[in-house]
């Protein structure tokens, strides 16, 4: 099965639409959604339309921590006043059918556990301690909590990785060592690695390939939808992917 990998979309519409054109050159089966559909980003109504209707099964969707807190309104947890005001914009917006969408058709809990073509597969926003805010990183990746999953696919962070990890196991013909690979395909729409395309990941169950996909997109007409009450912070971060 050959699976895209789709992470904070963050109600970029124009990066969403250059990624599923992409996706639809590559002879994908399915997609992952790892959370963060809305907020930050202009038009989350639009975002939400393009997932609801689109042409893939979509075999996980889970909330992110965005839609985790627009959900119970607890907004404590973010670092600055610029992202609390960001996403009571984004609940002002939102309309009843994409609040339904949210509420009702995303996986509430930020993770979930997937046996996809005989592999386990770990499909979380954040990490396996704090699926909703945590981010994994390289430091975190000896956690033998891990071990049990033959893929673990997470977001949040923004920032894409492919390692593979070894753990001692009772594994003789394989030298007594389990593999783990942590992907991480980046943000659609708002990148942090310094590049300001719009990025996913394609992953190939049968073979083990991955590919990190950069798509090309219209920044300015993107940016040109964005409203004054948002801080241009995140209006022109966009820009320079940071």
């Amino acid at each position: 099965m050959i699976i895209a990998l789709l992470s904070d979309i963050h109600a970029n519409l124009t990066a969403l639409e250059s990624v599923l054109e992409d996706i639809a050159q590559r002879h994908v089966d399915s997609i992952i959604l790892c959370g963060d559909l809305i907020d930050y980003g202009p038009r989350p109504n639009e975002t939400i339309s393009i997932i609801r209707n689109i042409d893939f099964p979509i075999l996980a969707n889970i909330y992110g921590n965005h839609e985790m807190s627009l959900v119970n309104g607890d907004y404590s947890r973010f670092s600055s006043e610029r992202g609390r005001s960001s996403i009571r914009y984004t609940k002002k917006i939102l309309s009843e059918d994409s609040l339904a969408y949210i509420t009702h058709d995303m996986l509430y809990g930020c993770r979930t556990d997937k046996v996809i073509d005989g592999k386990n597969f770990l499909i979380v926003h954040g990490n396996i301690i704090d699926p909703v805010w945590g981010k994994l990183f390289v430091e975190d990746i000896s956690d033998a909590r891990y071990a049990s999953f033959d893929y673990v696919i997470s977001g949040h962070s923004h920032l894409p990785h492919y390692i593979e990890q070894f753990y001692p196991a009772d594994l003789p013909a394989f030298r007594n060592r389990k593999r783990t690979v942590f992907i991480n395909p980046g943000s659609v729409g708002q990148p942090r690695n310094q590049c300001p395309l719009a990025q996913y990941g394609i992953l190939d169950t049968a073979t083990g390939e991955y590919e990190l996909r950069r798509v090309w997109y219209d920044v300015d007409k993107e940016q040109s939808f964005f409203s004054a009450e948002v801080d241009s912070f995140y209006k022109d971060r966009i820009k320079s992917g940071i």
